[in-house]
């Protein structure tokens, strides 16, 4: 299995706990592409849905700073908003991505790997309310869950490579 494929199937096993963990009908996200989304380059494309109607969210590329992710992804921790359209803690630039899918309440967490983001989580209702702790914690352990697989798989790698150029 490649690398990507493997990041896919993390990515939607980590929305399926998301999901059943909190209640929450839609949950998206994807990890990093090019560059490092720590030091300000690269962005991070949504290349997993679970639960939206639309197609309008996938492939999305969130930039560091710019929307809930974005912001998810400067602070490296995670940030909701309880009524998306109207926050004023975010940018917009992924406002009519967010309303055709219809998602109000929004959650993001980061996934970190060894102090370098890799990617995010997101989680969202499509009506405007509070998103409580137990649901910000599942999510985070679901984050933690993707997080562990990537240090498994660096780490492999990193075997790999040493075995290979030994």
């Amino acid at each position: 299995m490649s690398a990507d494929g493997a990041d896919a199937v993390e990515m939607r096993a980590a929305l399926v706990r998301l999901r059943r963990g909190t209640g929450l009908p839609v949950a998206f996200g994807g990890l990093m592409t090019g560059g490092t989304v720590t030091g300000g380059t690269g962005s991070v494309r949504i290349g997993e849905l679970s639960g939206a109607v639309t197609g309008a969210l996938r492939g999305l590329a969130i930039a560091t700073g710019n929307g809930l992710g974005g912001k998810a992804l400067a602070l490296s921790r995670p940030c909701a908003v309880t009524d998306y359209p109207v926050s004023r803690h975010i940018s917009h630039e992924y406002d009519a991505a967010v309303a055709a899918e219809g998602l109000l309440s929004v959650l993001a967490v980061p996934v970190v790997v060894r102090r370098r983001v890799r990617g995010v989580l997101y989680g969202a209702l499509r009506t405007a309310q509070p998103l409580g702790d137990r649901t910000l914690g599942e999510a985070v352990a679901a984050a933690r869950d993707v997080e562990q697989a990537l240090v498994i798989r660096d780490e492999a790698r990193a075997l790999l490579a040493a075995v290979g150029g030994a």
